[in-house]
């Protein structure tokens, strides 16, 4: 049989083929390693422990008083290193997590309302009930403030309680929460955080939007609504 020139590229070409395999399947991780951005995205951050190490703390994966205090000082690089995902959370913020999404079913918020209410948590507290103020007299894991109309620190601090003020559900405060807020089922949900909370950093929001969908993706199935 004559072999040609072009029958010894296709030759070439395909022992060049098997040869990739080959390596991908020798080497632990190559495959990993070609997967595409998106796919590595839904991997988890850092988390609390790696947090707590890299500032000193007792790497508990709680957030206690130092750990909060480290939160609220941190930059939003390392926040977003930290939290890609629920499991980076604690287990009392997780929960916190999930009384936002039970609020908000139990008020039947639809589901952008939901997302949003998880980017203002997670941007304001990461789910940290602050008992005591950190910043001027802000309570709660929103983050409210009693002497601009959101409740009694009581109030506030009831995490049930202040996400319906969030919601605008709740019977008492004089602030609009969120269905008060003219279009927000069409409006970028970060801007519609920032009219809900009325903050000094308003493009702070926004960088949460796909931790909080992912959150409420796996949290949300199994969790109950709250009346």
């Amino acid at each position: 049989m004559r072999t040609t020139t072009r029958t010894l590229t296709r030759r070439a070409a395909v022992a060049a083929s098997l040869a990739v395999v080959g390596t991908l399947c020798a080497v632990p991780g190559a495959a990993r390693a070609a997967e595409p951005p998106t796919a590595l995205a839904a991997s988890s951050g850092h988390g609390l422990k790696w947090f707590q190490e890299r500032h000193g703390l007792p790497r508990t994966g709680s957030v206690d008083g130092a750990t909060a205090r480290a939160l609220q000082q941190a930059p939003d690089a390392e926040l977003r290193r930290t939290f890609r995902t629920a499991a980076d959370l604690g287990p009392e913020e997780l929960a916190n997590a999930r009384t936002v999404i039970g609020v908000g079913k139990g008020a039947q918020i639809p589901e952008q309302g939901l997302v949003i209410a998880l980017m203002t948590a997670m941007q304001e507290s990461k789910f940290v009930n602050y008992l005591t103020p950190v910043d001027h007299d802000s309570l709660g894991i929103f983050q409210q403030r009693p002497s601009t109309g959101w409740g009694t620190p009581e109030q506030i601090t009831d995490v049930a309680t202040s996400s319906k003020s969030f919601y605008g559900v709740a019977p008492f405060g004089s602030n609009p929460g969120l269905i008060q807020i003219d279009g927000w089922q069409t409006m970028p949900p970060g801007d519609v955080c920032q009219a809900v909370q009325v903050s000094a950093y308003p493009d702070r929001y926004a960088q949460w939007e796909q931790f909080a969908r992912d959150l409420l993706a796996q949290e949300g199935p199994t969790v109950p609504p709250i009346p």
